[in-house]
């Protein structure tokens, strides 16, 4: 839309209401700033520069982040968030086993959870803390696909925030597990990942055996390289089934 058809339009000259101090307009290629000053109406075309640089000014606090956050970001599906989580010990799930519940007590590697709007995935690492160059491995646990995202079955998962990711970990943690996408995430037991989980509880093993963990896919060598990709996708609006 060029200035001619803004002009005919009335666009310009068009009186602001009293509680909008100023308003910007976006065409093709082009920013209209309309701003009011001394009951006064002014209009100008700016750069995208500009635009750019004035809302880098606005103030941006995430508050204080819950442990093991190590990456927050905003993009079109809204937010992101990565977190890091420790090897653990005696941690409770429920499997779902021929109608019968059944509690296992299991030990786990260290895990990256990472959420992107409603969507949300689990890989393991062998890192004692959150390196983004370490290797990637499959989470080993049932439910969670080839890509590494979570299916939470019929429960309901808010987006992701700084608010919300500790609820989603817990909730995944306290649905009950199934037979689905089961093969491909244990060296011992490739055709079901339960039967380990089993193995581990029954022996009442305090940590995971990270020998027994399965390479994520060799053309994603890190798990930086891996967030980095998911983010760039995200841009794309791209599903990971």
């Amino acid at each position: 839309m060029t200035l001619a058809n803004l002009e005919s339009r009335s666009l310009i000259n068009a009186i602001a209401p009293k509680d909008i101090l100023a308003s910007l307009y976006i065409f093709e290629g082009q920013y209209l700033l309309k701003y009011q000053e001394n009951d006064q109406i002014f209009s100008k075309f700016i750069s995208s520069e500009a635009v750019r640089n004035a809302f880098s000014q606005l103030p941006v606090d995430s508050g204080f982040l819950p442990p093991g956050i190590v990456r927050w970001g905003s993009i079109s599906k809204g937010s992101f968030i990565v977190k890091f989580i420790p090897p653990t010990s005696n941690n409770q799930f429920t499997f779902v086993e021929d109608s019968q519940n059944q509690i296992l007590s299991l030990p786990l590697p260290e895990l990256v959870l990472m959420g992107i709007g409603r969507q949300y995935f689990l890989w393991a690492v062998k890192s004692k803390q959150f390196d983004p160059d370490a290797k990637v491995f499959h989470a080993p646990l049932p439910n969670i696909n080839s890509w590494g995202a979570i299916c939470f079955g019929n429960n309901f998962v808010p987006d992701v925030s700084t608010e919300t990711i500790e609820f989603v970990w817990k909730l995944f943690g306290s649905s009950p597990f199934n037979g689905d996408s089961v093969t491909g995430k244990s060296k011992a037991f490739p055709t079901d990942i339960r039967k380990q989980l089993h193995y581990l509880h029954k022996r009442q093993k305090r940590s995971y055996p990270l020998r027994d963990l399965v390479d994520y896919p060799s053309r994603y060598k890190t798990i930086g390289e891996l967030i980095e990709l998911l983010v760039k996708q995200s841009y794309e609006s791209t599903t990971f089934n």
